[in-house]
């Protein structure tokens, strides 16, 4: 037991960080700008006093609102974006040592317009940079606006987005990365490792019931690099983060998209979009298939390449088993089949199982379907789910390489002077078009747009129905369904880019044409 006289010291102290505490929170809220929506079920608080423009999300779950970020629904310097020019950094929080705090540069103090806040700074080189939270449909969209205003010079810059992650209670929130299961340790993405659509934190491993999800592609700004790290180290750096091999994340988790430096021309502008809002958790059976991830994101390879396919199996009990691979072309026919490897997969976890299948050299246009099967001990199957990806090789350019087997130097000709007439008739076909696609692969429909032309599409919308009685599981975020409707809003869409919605659908074998429409005309999907 204490002593009467250190006992009333030590519950003084304890009143007192209390009071400190609550104090603190209660400036963060009155230097808050905050926009909050039921219907979309976001709501964003931003900082317009010090370190302003730092951040954080809540999500609406069952009734009632929940930490997406730490210290909401107060605004939080540990949520923060860095801005890189040339040699220098500028960070809106004062965390990172060596980053320039970009208060002092403020040009437009955080202000809400429609279902955004938004908040604008001028650097010293003139370059301005505008950042908005814009609520969407279960998510925020956070957006980066680079523009450089300096008539006399070009310049390289870059952005950082820093996410101190915290779903309900749990500061430390689990997160998990398509390919590579539930992380517990930092871990760095980028080039091949960096082959995700999305990514998801949990309250809790086990029964999570608030889980978020952070969207990389579709009409955002994939990134170059995606560093999963403990806040309390990560947060000290403006850009440079070394990864501690074995470092927990469970203890104060963090999530940091790069966005490396490019050249940004006088007058140029850079946009950077990424997604983070409320989810579905990964694991919705006992034991599953929970992804399917392939090594190039948008499911087209050439002709000898080596597709890397990974399969995700998860459990919420102890499961021993093996999961198999199976690859088909457009006909039926079995074209590869993996070898089943064994996996052990501890409660509440996720495996992830690598396999590689080389394109046959000789294929030059083709849809291959791929199958992932995990099956228990004696062999019974568990789950099933499938992907697809494709050959184009108006795509792909042809090198001739020696090599110590010898080359049919006639087929090698043959087929290039075939390639040159199939990429002439293309390109006299497609030069200048917008090209809709609908493709449908075991339970999987993928809707595309590739704006081939040399126009901006702009108010782009994807248009689909669902046939009567389908079970839907939408895929891409920020679709609105409306009974058999779905609309994505895509916005705009540069010349040569592309942009994509997915959902898997049971209960129908043929699906109907899908519509996409922008400002200047309208295309039916082939």
């Amino acid at each position: 037991m204490f002593p009467k006289r250190e006992f009333a010291k030590r519950t003084l102290l304890l009143f007192s960080i209390l009071a400190l505490s609550i104090n603190v929170f209660s400036q963060s809220l009155d230097c808050a700008v905050e926009l909050k929506d039921e219907s979309k079920g976001m709501h964003a608080v931003m900082s317009d006093c010090s370190s302003i423009g730092t951040f954080s999300l809540g999500g609406l779950y069952n009734g009632g609102w929940e930490k997406l970020t730490y210290f909401y629904p107060a605004p939080w310097r540990g949520t923060y974006i860095t801005v890189a020019v040339d040699d220098k950094l500028y960070a809106s929080s004062i965390d990172p040592r060596d980053g320039i705090l970009m208060d002092q540069y403020l040009s437009s103090k955080p202000s809400i317009e429609a279902n955004k806040v938004s908040v604008s700074w001028m650097l010293p080189e003139r370059i301005s940079v505008t950042e908005s939270l814009e609520l969407m449909d279960n998510y925020t969209l956070i957006h980066i606006t680079i523009k450089n205003e300096n008539p006399g010079k070009d310049f390289s810059v870059g952005a950082r987005i820093h996410l101190d992650t915290m779903l309900g209670d749990n500061d430390g929130a689990p997160i998990y990365v398509p390919g590579d299961g539930l992380l517990e340790s930092e871990k760095e993405y980028s080039g091949r490792d960096l082959d995700f659509r999305y990514w998801k934190a949990y309250n809790r491993i086990d029964s999570a019931n608030i889980i978020a999800t952070g969207v990389l592609n579709g009409n955002l700004t994939y990134p170059d690099k995606v560093v999963a790290a403990d806040w309390k180290n990560s947060s000290k750096s403006a850009w440079d983060y070394q990864v501690t091999e074995g470092r927990s994340i469970l203890g104060d988790s963090a999530l940091l998209l790069y966005y490396n430096q490019k050249a940004l021309g006088r007058g140029a502008v850079r946009e950077i979009l990424t997604g983070y809002g409320s989810g579905e958790p990964v694991l919705k059976k006992v034991t599953e298939i929970t992804e399917i991830v392939l090594s190039d994101l948008s499911g087209e390879y050439c002709m000898g390449e080596e597709a890397v396919i990974k399969a995700d199996a998860g459990s919420r009990i102890f499961f021993s088993g093996s999961i198999g691979l199976e690859i088909k072309d457009s006909r039926g026919n079995v074209v590869w089949t993996g070898v089943p490897q064994g996996i052990l997969i501890a409660p509440e976890s996720i495996n992830s199982t690598e396999f590689l299948f080389t394109v046959p050299e000789d294929v030059l246009y083709e849809r291959y379907s791929v199958s992932a099967r995990v099956f228990d001990e004696s062999g019974g199957l568990v789950d099933e789910k499938s992907t697809s990806f494709s050959v184009n090789a108006s795509l792909c350019g042809i090198t001739e390489e020696g090599g110590q087997g010898g080359i049919n130097w006639a087929l090698l000709i043959l087929l290039f002077l075939v390639l040159v007439a199939i990429i002439a008739f293309i390109a006299s076909r497609r030069r200048g078009e917008v090209i809709v696609k609908k493709v449908k692969h075991s339970e999987k429909v993928i809707l595309s747009v590739y704006n081939n032309s040399e126009q901006t599409l702009q108010k782009a919308v994807f248009i689909d129905k669902i046939p009567e009685g389908a079970e839907v599981d939408i895929l891409t975020l920020s679709v609105k369904r409306r009974g058999t409707k779905l609309t994505l809003d895509l916005g705009t869409i540069r010349p040569g880019e592309r942009a994509t919605l997915e959902y898997r659908i049971k209960g129908v074998n043929v699906v109907p044409r899908a519509v996409f429409q922008w400002s200047g005309g309208e295309k039916a999907s082939t």
